[in-house]
């Protein structure tokens, strides 16, 4: 990692000045093994490699009165079992129990006093094991958290050599005095440099025209979006401290064939098994499904390339239909495709960045306040974030990773959100509810799977080697709770290419 800022940017610090105890503003990732580790040198392993990740071994300074944005300091007391810890799977079926481990591990927050982050050391899951690390959203966002899986896993069976270096000399933390001092001096230089730019603008008339006209077409974007609000359902509402959570595996080659034959987008194909996921999930629970469309947040990657090796949130916006109204899978497609595209033509995520750049002229006195302010509701239904992992395997002490899946927050009266990341040919849905408002997550996944087996169906393709593919996707993941497996199939998560 490179290019570590000492100080929190704005977008950073908002994820500490919104958090609150029934919106715990951590992301997490669960990765899971065949084969077992020694808890030991698991801890040895990630304990070695932290001298590529600094971030991992700094804690949040706060400013006293929050005259400047926290900054990340050494933690002189920095001990690696705070963060690494053993736990071993209560009995009953594997899926079930480890989501209800890691569920109660996610609705735990994250000492403030310590560097925020922990990972989970889980036996028991299988004849292998599984990890889950906790991250909290001010030192990642879903990009930057991929280059975390980088450092931290191998892309071959032999382990990486890491060069023994250690880390950095803890110096004193400040004292609340100089904290202010620095925190005044740099918001004083903050609001200079944003003045810098007013005054080029003024200096540029066309500029100034070009970027009060951009300026304003956001904000009145934003302000419609929030003023036309989103469709009630069950599960948006107050939040709770309690969460669920569940997954849905799908086979990226079967996505992609999916895209080939009806149209689209990967994403526009995810999109789509969403709205149909969520359609049958809200038929199951007797809830009219007359409504046009519910409404997604789909967070965007912003990064450039030099931007690619840092930490931090680098992340912009686009609210996109999910029209659960059509029963016809692939005018479903067709429909999310289109609104996307408009979408993309229209510039939204430049304008939603737009409005989070202007964060940036608020002093950081004035944003914690601010944030008490947040709205009890966003105007969206559900949170979707697609994150592409890695391409390759990847492995931890020679043991293959079997799969990623990853967890995102709740926040603002939305009880149920959405994490898609791709992994080798493997693409898992990470589904996060509310306890109270969405108390079984495995029946969203039962309907994700059954969406997906019913745009599979309209595609008119066939899975090749039907002896190692029996059922859908579904059964498949319920055969091998219950240790049910086919002569060649290893995992409900194996996929064959598709066939005309």
């Amino acid at each position: 990692m490179t290019e570590l800022r000492r100080r929190m940017s704005s977008l950073d610090a908002a994820f500490l000045y919104l958090e609150r105890p029934n919106a715990l503003l951590h992301v997490a990732g669960l990765y899971t093994f065949d084969e077992a580790l020694r808890f030991e040198a698991f801890v040895d392993d990630v304990e070695r490699r932290l001298p590529l990740i600094p971030r991992y071994v700094q804690r949040v300074v706060t400013v006293p009165f929050n005259l400047g944005h926290p900054t990340w300091e050494q933690d002189g007391a920095f001990d690696i079992r705070n963060h690494v810890h053993h736990h071993r799977l209560a009995p009953g079926p594997e899926d079930r129990a480890l989501a209800e481990l890691c569920a109660r591990l996610f609705a735990e927050p994250l000492d403030r006093s310590r560097p925020l982050w922990e990972m989970h050391f889980i036996e028991g899951f299988g004849s292998g094991c599984a990890v889950f690390a906790k991250t909290h959203h001010c030192m990642i966002d879903g990009a930057s958290g991929v280059q975390l899986i980088d450092i931290l896993m191998d892309p071959t069976p032999k382990p990486r050599r890491v060069e023994n270096t250690a880390l950095p000399i803890p110096s004193a933390v400040p004292s609340p005095f100089a904290r202010s001092l620095e925190g005044l001096v740099s918001a004083v230089r903050e609001q200079v440099d944003a003045g810098q730019k007013v005054w080029q603008t003024i200096t540029n008339p066309r500029r100034i025209l070009d970027d009060s006209r951009d300026t304003i077409e956001a904000a009145a974007v934003a302000a419609r979006k929030f003023l036309e609000g989103a469709p009630k359902t069950p599960f948006n509402g107050p939040l709770g401290i309690g969460r669920t959570l569940a997954w849905a595996p799908l086979s990226l080659n079967e996505v992609k064939s999916i895209r080939n034959r009806l149209g689209g987008t990967v994403n526009d194909v995810v999109l789509t098994v969403l709205a149909g996921g969520l359609r049958n999930y809200l038929r199951t629970l007797r809830f009219p499904i007359d409504v046009e469309e519910l409404k997604v947040a789909v967070p965007v990657n912003v990064r450039v390339a030099n931007e690619k090796a840092n930490l931090g949130n680098r992340v912009s916006m686009m609210l996109a239909p999910l029209p659960i109204s059509i029963a016809n899978p692939v005018e479903r497609l067709r429909c999310v495709a289109a609104a996307m595209d408009l979408l993309k033509e229209s510039g939204q995520a430049a304008q939603m960045e737009r409005l989070v750049g202007l964060s940036d002229v608020i002093p950081p006195a004035l944003q914690a306040p601010l944030a008490r302010l947040q709205p009890s509701q966003l105007p969206v239904n559900t949170v979707c974030t697609n994150v592409p992992g890695p391409r390759v395997l990847r492995y931890v002490l020679g043991k293959q990773v079997r799969t990623m899946v990853p967890v995102v927050p709740l926040g603002a009266g939305i009880g149920l959100a959405f994490a898609i990341m791709s992994y080798s040919d493997q693409l898992t849905l990470g589904i996060t509810g509310d306890a109270e408002l969405v108390p079984d997550a495995w029946k969203v996944a039962d309907a994700m799977h059954a969406a997906f087996e019913e745009l599979w169906a309209a595609t008119g393709l066939e899975r090749v080697a039907r002896d190692r593919r029996i059922g859908s996707a579904l059964d498949r993941r319920r055969r091998f709770e219950r240790g049910e497996k086919s002569t060649n199939a290893t995992s409900p998560e194996d996929e064959p290419p598709a066939r005309a």
